[in-house]
């Protein structure tokens, strides 16, 4: 008797597929983690000055720090004038919901 059999249905035999098979042939690169690299991960990425102002044969850099410190400072300026508004209003609400409740407690 040649073939499969005719009696039953046919059935191809799978082999379950292997581990390795799924591993990718290359693996990627990985990132150096040595105790120096993660000891200076913080500190490689510190911002640079800027770039000369001006002319290119004036070559005098701006000072960064300086201008950082000011734009600091009006950003904070700018967010406690927001916070007294804020505060004067909550006042003012305050007051008139006094007056309020005055009013109603007198005509009782």
């Amino acid at each position: 008797m040649y073939g499969a059999p005719v009696t039953g249905p046919m059935e191809i035999p799978q082999e379950p597929p292997s581990y390795f098979a799924q591993i990718p042939a290359e693996l990627p690169e990985m990132k150096d983690a040595t105790v120096g690299t993660l000891r200076l991960e913080g500190t490689l990425a510190k911002r640079l000055p800027q770039m000369p102002s001006g002319d290119l044969q004036d070559l005098s850099f701006t000072n960064y720090k300086q201008l950082e410190a000011m734009q600091l400072m009006n950003e904070m300026r700018y967010v406690y004038d927001i916070s007294r508004q804020q505060e004067s209003r909550s006042r003012a609400k305050a007051r008139a919901r006094n007056r309020q409740a005055q009013k109603q407690a007198e005509r009782r």
